[in-house]
């Protein structure tokens, strides 16, 4: 009996303490979620980032290519011009 008014006289019981650790436990868990979106969040925008200049050397490469088939064309039409003009 006395030790259950002394506990008393103290403040704390085994609800607040057990309170206090689902409170703890409850911050640990989402600051770790946080901590591993953040993570998560960082690594796909270096992909994406990644991925942007794969494709902006692909749009570079792209337009070049076309030149280099207009030109072909061309070459291409005047020879078939000259040829037709020799028959």
């Amino acid at each position: 009996m006395q030790e259950i008014e002394t506990e008393k006289n103290n403040g704390i019981d085994i609800i607040t303490i057990l309170s206090i650790l689902g409170v703890m436990i409850a911050i640990l868990s989402m600051a770790i979620i946080r901590i591993y979106i953040n993570k998560e969040i960082y690594y796909e925008s270096i992909e994406i980032t990644k991925i942007k200049k794969e494709y902006s050397i692909l749009k570079e490469e792209q337009v070049s290519l076309v030149y280099s088939i207009n030109k072909l064309r061309y070459k291409n039409l005047i020879v078939d011009m000259i040829s037709d003009t020799q028959k």
